[in-house]
């Protein structure tokens, strides 16, 4: 969304009336270019338009918003303006999406892995042939779901349906319907295992960490914790 269209909805639905841009200490988006200088620009030079509406709009009790002393406001104004930081913050979920994403894309023998799990996908989604000859084997709750590109955690719920799979039956299942170039090794098989082990926290904290209508920042660290104890762990079991 352009800096521009964003600025017009905040002028909307903030109103300086109610001087909510004085309040405001950060704003969540995610890491996207636009979003980032969006909100930079907005909060940077600030919104004067006052809406005519909301300012002949009628409140009970109208004598509590009435002006305060001269004094207390400028003690009220200062504190704001001292203690409004007015920043962007990246969201939580979305960083956590980048980093894993970015990991899997620079740790070559798993995305080689990962890439193998997702050839053997491709038929079952694509032939009909071979998902009967699957469904056969395999029955008819078994399964391997197609990957997101762009989303790291459909691809570790593909490869755990892979691996949910008893591997010598798709083997001979692969070979049977013409596909033995699609066959994995001993070695890619316990690297994809390694794979799951490893990114099993990261689903958990990213649910935990993406309420609508919840606070969720009290899970943050402590999500952040638990991964780097998990990540220590891991490295001394290798």
């Amino acid at each position: 969304m352009a800096p521009t269209r964003v600025r017009g909805l905040l002028r909307k639905s903030r109103q300086d009336v109610y001087e909510i841009k004085q309040k405001v200490d950060y704003v969540i988006t995610d890491n996207a270019a636009n979003m980032r200088k969006a909100l930079t620009t907005v909060l940077a030079d600030g919104i004067d338009e006052v809406d005519e509406e909301a300012e002949e709009a009628s409140v009970e009790n109208a004598e509590l918003w009435e002006d305060t002393d001269k004094n207390d406001q400028s003690e009220i104004d200062e504190a704001v303006a001292t203690h409004a930081r007015k920043e962007r913050l990246s969201c939580f979920d979305h960083s956590l999406h980048l980093v894993v994403g970015d990991g899997l894309k620079n740790t070559r023998c798993v995305s080689a892995a990962a890439a193998e799990c997702s050839k053997i996908c491709s038929p079952l989604h694509t032939s009909a042939l071979f998902s009967d000859a699957f469904e056969q084997v395999f029955g008819s709750n078994k399964g391997i779901p197609a990957a997101e590109v762009t989303r790291w955690n459909s691809t570790l719920r593909q490869v755990k349906a892979l691996l949910s799979l008893d591997a010598k039956l798709l083997q001979d299942l692969l070979e049977s319907q013409g596909h033995k170039n699609l066959l994995m090794s001993t070695r890619e098989w316990a690297q994809l295992n390694e794979m799951v082990d490893l990114l099993d926290p990261f689903p958990e904290a990213t649910l935990l960490t993406e309420g609508d209508e919840v606070v969720t920042i009290t899970y943050c660290l402590p999500s952040i914790l638990a991964f780097i104890k998990h990540l220590q762990n891991s490295r001394r079991q290798l």
